[in-house]
């Protein structure tokens, strides 16, 4: 029953605060309790104990994972976090892709090809692995990799400066996030917005934005709430309309100060500038 408390706390990581996350991997610390738990759950400890700096707990996490794997792609998972664990060449990483690819584990090699690519950013090799795990991804119908996938691909092809292609792969990203994933349509809607706006498209980008805001209110978003009215207000600042701008900046200032939440220092900023060219 612990097990499978805790393995609910782990797949909602996005909820939790630090401090939350601190007292649950207190509880694998002195290692008894991880002796309990599957290679899954144990990786996806591993995620959070590295985003924690919790280095020794990831060392006896991942040791564990591969003491009680029985699958092939559970053995292979292991394999690839103990790399990175320990700091593998990216050809090492390319290794165990192209090796895991040809023992017919496409999920995995997809993964291990999307995070060579992640660490191949600014490089001319980066868009060729993340397209390799996206056609993997999409053989495999994997959803939620596809979505990754496209996310990673618009933002190579923004960085290579072909605004159009980063467009495409947002919408693709977009069309594919199913309606119940509020959160995560919130963010796509934003990044599609400001894709548009890049391009001149003023009013696709407004449009978007306000589906982003409606959502991010619902959820009581403040993050989503402060980039879909900055975004609102850079619009209507292009369209010479400050009065509107003052409208999205001041209502980010009070959603902010209801939640008793600090407001982010640009957004005082760029009031007091607005307010000085009135």
């Amino acid at each position: 029953m612990v097990v499978e408390c805790v393995r609910f706390e782990v797949i909602h990581l996005t909820e939790m605060n630090q401090t939350q996350a601190e007292e649950l991997l207190e509880m694998f610390a002195d290692g008894k309790l991880i002796e309990s738990v599957n290679t899954s759950l144990a990786l996806h400890l591993v995620e959070l104990a590295r985003e924690l700096g919790r280095d020794a707990l990831v060392g006896r996490l991942l040791d564990h994972a591969a003491k009680v794997s029985t699958s092939p792609e559970d053995q292979g998972w292991c394999q690839f976090e103990l790399m990175k664990h320990k700091g593998s060449t990216k050809d090492e990483l390319i290794g165990l892709g192209v090796a895991s690819e040809k023992e017919g584990l496409p999920g995995l090699a997809a993964g291990i090809f999307h995070h060579v690519s992640l660490i191949s950013l600014g490089g001319e090799d980066a868009s060729l692995f993340a397209n390799r795990s996206m056609r993997l991804r999409e053989e495999a119908d994997d959803l939620e990799g596809m979505i990754y996938g496209h996310a990673l691909l618009a933002h190579i092809a923004k960085s290579e400066g072909d605004f159009e292609k980063s467009q495409i792969h947002l919408q693709k990203r977009l069309d594919i996030i199913p309606e119940s994933e509020k959160f995560e349509r919130m963010e796509a809607l934003a990044d599609l917005a400001h894709s548009h706006s890049s391009l001149g498209e003023l009013e696709q980008a407004q449009s978007l934005l306000i589906d982003s805001l409606e959502i991010a209110n619902e959820l009581k978003e403040l993050s989503g709430i402060l980039v879909a009215r900055w975004g609102l207000a850079d619009l209507a600042e292009i369209s010479d309309q400050p009065d509107e701008a003052m409208v999205q900046l001041s209502d980010i200032m009070t959603v902010f100060m209801e939640e008793g939440a600090v407001v982010p220092e640009p957004v005082r900023d760029r009031i007091s500038k607005l307010t000085s060219q009135q």
